[in-house]
């Protein structure tokens, strides 16, 4: 919602708005000239409506019992959906669409940047800041817009892009979909939106099945019929070839170096500021996605080298003694990618993993998954599930208490605890860090918020 906001501000809007928390971000957009209102109240909306305010958006998140949506629907205001709003920038243009279960936020940045040093001068709109450009959204001067393309509550199908990318698929949005297959129709709706004459970039042989399910939603969006080219990535080690391939993986430091050889080219030697497989799989994604939009690959891959990523993707916020990173993991497999990138900067000490569960219900279903993951840290501090009201149906789920339970039991060489507070959570880990240890912080909540008063206090 933050990047929508910059979005109507860069194009001349007057934007209000409201959140339930101050934050960092409500500060950005404050000096941009937003009027921002702390907690939700109908109160805020009258005097907007009266002023001559044309539109009220509200994100997929917010229930329809929020007091200024049920305001503003009252009085018959016009409202839209984010992702609806979001579409009247992206689709008459020349739109790069980001998808996928993992991976979308920073591979939506890097096509970003990518366009960028080809000239391009892209529009964009990414879920998180860019750090290099100290920003989540911008409307350029050329026909170009990338954004990311969210499958929750379907929000990806509002959009109709020239280019989409599919990062990879995984059973996700447990409160939006009832069903795997669900969730798989959708994802082909967003796929049958790809503009005629465009292409879909794809990768192969990501996830536990292996990118058998991403094959499948290909094949049955019927791409061919519309003259969409299919554009496929792969690692090497990968069971099925890509277009554009990526060998020779290493990490080195706080990044990478790795070969990548795009489509119908020759190998090039890359360079990773940024740590983990995972993300030299976006950046072959992206350079794919930037080739398909008209930048040369080496131009792509140059740019790319001193991308420092993302805020809230393995972040560093703290150095010294005790490094403290950030992250935004909050599904299993996005856990296991930031832990594994942890443990192969190799940290003198132990590997903290401070992790606040993100829905009860994505928790439940993924239980056994999350005890799997989480027990490659040499400790384990949880915090309670974050559930938003309204978010998620009700039902009996098990909680952080039983997966610090399930952890100690399956893993007792794992020290693990649940920390009910903020307060608790901080004091776990400033209270028994020792130099040389690396404390991960992840979530998809306001769990960011204690892993920087982590940061303060070491």
């Amino acid at each position: 919602m933050s990047a929508l906001a910059r979005l109507y501000l860069a194009s001349g809007a007057i934007v209000t708005g409201s959140d339930a928390s101050g934050s960092p971000v409500l500060d950005d957009l404050r000096a941009l000239g937003a009027v921002i209102a702390v907690g939700h109240d109908a109160a805020h909306v009258a005097p907007c409506l009266a002023s001559g305010h044309r539109l009220v958006v509200a994100s997929s998140a917010v229930p329809a019992s929020n007091p200024e949506l049920a305001a503003a629907r009252a009085v018959g205001a016009p409202w839209m959906k984010h992702a609806e709003a979001l579409a009247t920038f992206v689709n008459d243009r020349k739109g790069i669409a980001v998808a996928g279960t993992h991976g979308k936020t920073t591979t939506t940045a890097m096509v970003t940047v990518a366009l960028r040093a080809g000239g391009l001068d892209p529009s964009f709109q990414v879920g998180g800041e860019l750090v290099d450009l100290d920003t989540s959204a911008s409307i350029g001067s050329g026909d170009a817009m990338v954004v990311e393309a969210d499958e929750f509550d379907r929000r990806f199908v509002a959009l109709a892009p020239e280019i989409a990318v599919v990062t990879n698929v995984e059973p996700e949005h447990f409160e939006c979909y009832a069903s795997d297959a669900e969730m798989e129709d959708a994802f082909v709706a967003f796929l049958d939106r790809v503009k005629a004459g465009g292409a879909v970039v794809a990768s192969r042989g990501a996830g536990p099945a292996r990118g058998e399910q991403l094959d499948r939603l290909l094949q049955r969006a019927g791409l061919s019929a519309r003259d969409v080219e299919v554009v496929r990535y792969a690692s090497a080690s990968d069971a099925h070839p890509g277009d554009w391939t990526l060998r020779d993986y290493r990490p080195d430091g706080e990044g990478s170096t790795f070969a990548v050889t795009p489509a119908g080219g020759v190998p090039m030697t890359c360079r990773l500021a940024v740590p983990g497989a995972h993300n030299a799989m976006n950046m072959l994604g992206a350079a794919a996605a930037a080739s398909r939009a008209g930048v040369p690959p080496e131009v792509s891959i140059t740019a790319l080298a001193t991308f420092r990523g993302v805020r809230r993707r393995y972040q560093v916020i703290a150095e010294g003694p005790v490094r403290v990173v950030e992250d935004y993991a909050h599904h299993p497999t996005e856990v296991r990618a930031t832990l594994t990138a942890a443990r192969a900067s190799r940290p003198r000490g132990r590997l903290w993993a401070v992790f606040q569960p993100h829905l009860r219900v994505r928790t439940e279903r993924l239980f056994d998954d999350f005890v799997a993951v989480l027990a490659s840290a040499d400790r384990v501090v949880l915090a309670d599930v974050y559930s938003p009201a309204g978010r998620e149906p009700d039902g009996v789920y098990r909680g952080s208490r039983e997966l610090v339970v399930a952890l100690r039991a399956a893993h007792p060489g794992v020290h693990a605890d649940h920390a009910r507070s903020d307060e608790a959570v901080v004091n776990a880990v400033v209270n028994h860090v020792a130099p040389g240890d690396l404390v991960v912080v992840m979530g998809a909540g306001p769990i960011d918020r204690v892993g920087r008063e982590i940061a303060r206090r070491l």
